[in-house]
């Protein structure tokens, strides 16, 4: 695993060599801009036009976003995730956000081709930032996408945490050498951090020579040693899974509909209980009408007609019960029951 691991670092280095062209940040604020040819060197992600240098590569998809149609339908009626910012001195302000506007068009990949894609993010950071920092985002877009790249090729580990550690230590310095260790902290920081803990977690439930109570330490140690914010998402993950396991507890004891609302109140708040209580209602009514559907096609298997007979009868009965956007649910349930029985 560890010669893996470094043979594995040492060739994502030299795709690194090829990727850097210099991240935007106080290490080069007072040096000059990099030429054209210089700028040319990300390698892993080819131009849709041989010989367009990197600088060229933004003017030639921003000047491409004039000619665009309508946006994709998943991005319709959105707003573009993250909000692109400069320093005093003009430069990009290397934040998530960066990571976060371009993850925001790639999500349209299926929908409408790479080149489109970048043509819609060239066009946004042509409008939401000067030119500088708009060539200086570009640049990052670049490396990005060979990073993605390069990470999507390497292997598979086997699960175990030995396994883990090494395939986080390999994408940790895939990232840093990629994108240096400013921007790389920035757009990957947190999802190192909350990887590192969940392996830490996991090491810690494997070890069969801890008692419960020393674990149960060692989790709670482990935990209050994460960033506030991430502490706060664990916790708020955790909580409706405790408020169903308190609420089936109190309905066993015989409590309330108002004692229930009210748990629910102090753990959420009164309009989080109104969603909670709308989406409890839509869940029992699935379930009433799927248990009826039950019931009528086992009478329909039952029946004595044929084959073909009974299918369309199933079908006249799942448009009678259920919603176009349902049947593919129903359908998939009658698959898993069938397969179990």
């Amino acid at each position: 695993m560890e010669k893996r691991y470094l043979v594995g670092v040492l060739l994502l280095l030299s795709m690194a060599a090829v990727l850097i062209w210099g991240v935007p940040g106080a290490s080069d604020r007072n040096s000059q801009p990099h030429s054209a040819a210089d700028a040319d060197h990300t390698g892993l992600e080819q131009p849709a036009e041989p010989g367009l240098t990197g600088s060229t590569r933004y003017d030639h998809y921003r000047q491409r976003a004039q000619a665009l149609g309508p946006a994709p339908a998943s991005l319709v009626g959105t707003q573009v995730d993250g909000n692109l910012q400069v320093t005093a001195d003009g430069d990009l302000l290397i934040n998530p956000a960066i990571r976060q506007v371009f993850d925001y068009f790639l999500t349209a990949l299926g929908q409408e081709s790479l080149d489109d894609i970048r043509a819609r993010l060239a066009g946004h950071l042509a409008d939401q930032l000067p030119p500088k920092a708009a060539q200086q985002a570009w640049k990052l877009y670049e490396q990005y996408m060979g990073l993605r790249e390069a990470m999507e090729q390497l292997p598979e580990h086997d699960g175990s945490v030995a396994a883990m550690r090494a395939a986080i230590r390999q994408r940790h310095d895939m990232q840093q050498a990629c994108l240096g260790p400013e921007v790389a902290d920035a757009f990957y920081g947190l999802d190192m951090t909350y990887d590192r803990y969940m392996i830490e977690r996991q090491a810690l439930l494997e070890d069969e020579g801890l008692a419960a109570e020393q674990r149960d330490r060692q989790l709670t140690n482990l935990e209050q040693n994460l960033p506030q914010g991430m502490q706060k998402m664990l916790n708020d993950t955790r909580a409706p899974v405790w408020l169903e396991q308190r609420t089936q507890a109190l309905r066993e004891q015989g409590a309330s509909a108002a004692e229930i609302r009210a748990l629910r109140e102090q753990t959420f708040g009164a309009q989080a209980v109104e969603r909670f209580e709308a989406l409890e209602q839509q869940r029992q009514d699935w379930e009433e009408r799927y248990g009826e559907y039950r019931k009528q096609r086992q009478q329909l298997i039952n029946s004595g007609l044929s084959h073909t007979d009974q299918q369309v009868a199933l079908a006249r009965l799942q448009q009678q019960l259920f919603e176009d956007k349902e049947l593919a649910r129903v359908q998939a349930l009658d698959r898993i029951n069938t397969q179990t029985r």
